[in-house]
């Protein structure tokens, strides 16, 4: 065999190698913990018709292992971003639809706890005669003494000061309705995961927690994955949007999908939806198994020819050699 053909073969073979081992990398994710105060539950909700009253018991522990005096205050709080981050307001109470404040009292107002302590409050709401229907909202704050943070171990401060966010339903005529404002997926990709970004606003007069689905097709409408939506049960607060993220965790996918999105939400199961079409071409590998197999065919067409012209030669020196013995037979009977 020649040295060029020995080279081509290689080379075919390097590249069919290449195209089966073709992957991504990942990336490792790390998480961190600290040391501070833990309120508990960190969420409570609660119904209770105006002029009622109820009690509830929470729970304050001290991580650290110093011993603290914990003051416990209620704050009305709201959210104004689309992650649900509860932001304490300082305007007066009787400026928001939604505050609850004024009607929560907790005992004691403040304890010592010793280092990995924990004790009991009692938490007693008292929503008044004209307290609206739907969604009303306080967090319980519970800051240690001189607002003392915690030094972690790379070195930054932690500050201490926690909160348990109180849900505050009164029943009665509630406004329960939702939007999708943006469901969204890279429209074109090479390889997956997917990622799917999904923006819910909540026009209620109480918060949501909207569940559900997020199933994806192929092109022949078969079922390629159903994915779970808001799994952690997240909510959204009266009159706020929310941004949901969800993954589609395949990575070898090829051609046209549907991603469609059913979250349900509100007691009387109201759904919103949406629908998104994206394209996952594996571009580049079909390129590469696509050289690879060209030279393959042309590797195979050069051997054949170089084995039809040798049968070619054999044919003729084999005709050239019978007109020797009829020659030598001629001229031998003369």
């Amino acid at each position: 065999m020649k040295p060029a053909t020995k080279n081509t073969i290689k080379l075919s073979t390097l590249l069919l190698l290449l195209a089966t081992n073709y992957s991504l990398l990942t990336a490792p994710v790390r998480a961190q913990s600290a040391e501070g105060l833990t309120a508990i539950p960190p969420r409570l909700e609660v119904t209770v018709k105006p002029d009622g009253v109820t009690s509830q018991t929470i729970k304050v522990r001290n991580e650290s292992s110093k011993e603290r005096i914990i003051t416990i205050t209620v704050e009305d709080f709201v959210v104004n971003d689309d992650i649900g981050t509860p932001t304490i307001i300082t305007s007066t109470k009787e400026d928001n639809r939604w505050a609850a404040s004024s009607w929560i009292q907790v005992s004691p107002s403040s304890v010592k706890l010793k280092g990995g302590e924990t004790k009991s409050l009692i938490l007693t709401i008292m929503p008044p005669a004209n307290a609206l229907p739907g969604g009303h909202y306080a967090m319980v704050l519970h800051s240690p003494d001189s607002q003392v943070s915690i030094v972690n171990s790379t070195g930054a401060s932690i500050e201490t000061k926690v909160g348990t966010l109180v849900y505050v339903t009164i029943p009665g005529n509630i406004r329960q309705n939702a939007t999708v404002k943006d469901f969204t997926a890279p429209k074109f990709s090479e390889f997956g995961p997917i990622d799917f970004k999904s923006i819910i606003q909540n026009l209620s007069d109480v918060h949501i927690r909207p569940v559900g689905s997020i199933k994806v097709t192929n092109m022949f409408g078969l079922k390629t994955a159903d994915i779970k939506f808001n799994a952690d049960g997240t909510n959204i607060f009266p009159g706020k949007i929310r941004e949901f993220q969800n993954q589609l965790a395949k990575k070898w996918l090829f051609g046209r999908y549907k991603a469609e999105l059913n979250a349900v939400y509100g007691t009387a199961g109201s759904i919103a939806t949406a629908a998104i079409f994206f394209w996952v071409i594996p571009w580049r590998f079909l390129i590469l198994v696509g050289t690879a197999l060209i030279i393959i065919v042309v590797i195979i067409l050069a051997l054949k020819k170089k084995t039809g012209g040798k049968k070619e030669t054999n044919e003729k020196v084999d005709e050239l050699e019978k007109e020797l013995e009829t020659l030598k037979k001629k001229y031998k009977d003369q």
